[in-house]
């Protein structure tokens, strides 16, 4: 039987809120929604609104699609969190800052094929 889509939304929410670091307080007040209507949604795949769901989604500087994505198999796993970090890792920094974080990605990845 499908899992409900409130319960992934709400599972999703609440993984992406901690990868960004933010209580629940914190991000339902960078949503504008109430942080005990959050809470429910993250724990008892409450029925968010398309509205909500988008403000989370820009609360948490991310597109609504990663909200729909179920899991990752376990064979994605590893290379899903590596991407998770380095974007975690170029947030918030400037277009010149990142453009050097990614040379410095590209030629450890060169060094590291060579190997």
């Amino acid at each position: 039987m499908p899992r409900n889509i409130y319960d992934i939304v709400g599972e999703r929410i609440r993984e992406e809120r901690k990868k960004a670091g933010l209580t629940i307080e914190k991000l339902a007040e960078l949503a504008q929604i109430s942080s005990s209507f959050l809470a429910y949604i993250e724990t008892k795949g409450r029925k968010a609104s398309l509205q909500t769901i988008q403000k989370l989604a820009q609360a948490l500087r991310i597109p609504v699609s990663r909200l729909f994505e179920t899991v990752p198999g376990p064979e994605k796993d590893t290379i899903y969190a590596a991407t998770q970090r380095f974007a975690q890792l170029i947030r918030d920094k400037t277009a010149h800052e990142t453009a050097g974080i990614l040379e410095v990605a590209k030629s450890a990845a060169r060094h590291l094929r060579r190997k």
